[in-house]
């Protein structure tokens, strides 16, 4: 009798250690961007529905391998800053052979109402605090105005009196004939 019955508890020790052991497999893939086909650094692989929650990030090349993954069938969350989450459901999962997935992440557009900076500037008084005379701001909108400027602040501020250019092969000015040397612009 004690036979029998240390031979049965042996028994049912011995099949809890191997109901503990279920087959895994690994799952490998990439992860793609949809319209370059680059991959995507860093992005986030999930397992989902597993106790506890299982999950990994792709390499360089956007290459991952999740794990001991259980056999079964199993679904796979996928997301990346900026795209769009993918989720793949009905993943099965063999033994004896890896299971590999390419996924390709779509970009997230996200359209929001412009933004407008505008300020405004009194242009009698200068920028600099150190002039004290002559002294006039232009903004880029202002010089494309000015007849035959061109786009150039030197030709615009020529358009002044007591300014010159000194000729037209340079972008120097000469106001009220100081030397361009010493003009801060």
């Amino acid at each position: 009798m004690k036979k029998n019955f240390l031979f049965l508890l042996l028994l049912f020790v011995s099949g809890l250690s191997f109901g503990a052991d279920l087959p895994t497999q690994n799952i490998r893939g990439q992860v793609l961007d949809k319209t370059t086909q680059l991959p995507l650094p860093g992005a986030t692989v999930i397992l989902l529905n597993s106790q506890p929650l299982k999950g990994t990030s792709t390499d360089l090349n956007g290459q991952f391998i999740l794990s001991a993954v259980p056999i079964g069938r199993h679904s796979l969350r996928f997301s990346f800053v900026g795209y769009k989450e993918a989720d793949i459901s009905n993943i099965t999962v063999n033994t004896g052979k890896e299971t590999l997935i390419e996924i390709q992440l779509e970009e997230l557009v996200i359209t929001q109402n412009e933004v407008v900076v505008s300020a405004q500037a009194d242009k009698s008084n200068p920028i600099s605090t150190m002039a004290v005379v002559s002294a006039r701001g232009f903004t880029v909108e202002e010089s494309a105005r000015y007849a035959g400027s061109r786009n150039d602040v030197a030709r615009m501020a020529s358009n002044y009196a007591g300014v010159t250019g000194s000729n037209d092969a340079r972008n120097d000015i000469i106001i009220r004939g100081n030397s361009p040397i010493g003009l801060l612009w």
